[in-house]
């Protein structure tokens, strides 16, 4: 009697939820909707950036690296009423992203600089649903000892606030990291002083990137 009353109580359930609208979380209204995405639009570039100097210092490195890039991060904010509806789960819009590569120069054995851009993009309409914003996330660095795809990288990054401010970070990496090829090129965090992360370890385990901004006249 009772496996009777628990089947019809689970049936009684399901109907009051297809009633109201609520489906299986696995069924087409929930599932992975990026393929509907219309493509990425060409984005609009302000023809006057504000431009500012990145200055990377090397401090204490384990040894050289092969490659150092540098890129800017953009993206819409989640679920933007300017980018189109996608269909799924309630506020599952398209996101515009763009990394756009910038050059590091080498002007000594530690020190890299190039030139970053907090609005490089004007706000604009692409999908005749508004004017987006495309805003500026960070700028990120990407160092690699030796250039290979499967070498540990160490990622280091200062966002737009630090930016504007003008200001000096330091990132810090295990140096025991460094040098590694067994980990299928991934990437690791820089770790901010005064974190759970970087207070587990001894100074004498770490080396750290220095990313200081300028803006340029």
């Amino acid at each position: 009697m009772k496996s009777i009353l628990r089947i019809l109580g689970a049936l009684l359930l399901s109907s009051v939820f297809t009633a109201c609208g609520v489906g299986s979380f696995t069924s087409g209204a929930y599932a992975d909707v990026r393929h509907r995405a219309p493509p990425q639009p060409e984005l609009k570039r302000n023809p006057t950036p504000t431009a500012y100097e990145l200055t990377v210092t090397l401090k204490d490195a384990p040894g050289p690296f092969a490659s150092i890039k540098g890129f800017m991060q953009y993206e819409t904010k989640l679920a933007d009423p300017c980018l189109p509806d996608l269909g799924g789960m309630a506020g599952t819009r398209m996101r515009i992203k763009e990394n756009v590569p910038f050059e590091l120069q080498q002007v000594d054995a530690d020190t890299y600089r190039g030139v970053i851009y907090t609005d490089l993009f004007e706000d604009h309409d692409y999908f005749g649903l508004g004017p987006c914003r495309v805003g500026f996330v960070e700028a990120r660095i990407d160092l690699n000892p030796d250039g290979g795809s499967t070498s540990t990288r160490f990622i280091g990054g200062v966002d737009g606030g630090e930016i504007e401010t003008e200001s000096a970070v330091d990132v810090y990496f295990p140096r025991r990291q460094y040098g590694r090829n067994d980990m299928d090129g991934v990437g690791v965090p820089g770790m901010r002083p005064g974190t759970p992360f970087h207070e587990r370890w001894k100074a004498e385990d770490l080396f750290s990137v220095e990313m200081s901004v300028l803006r340029k006249p």
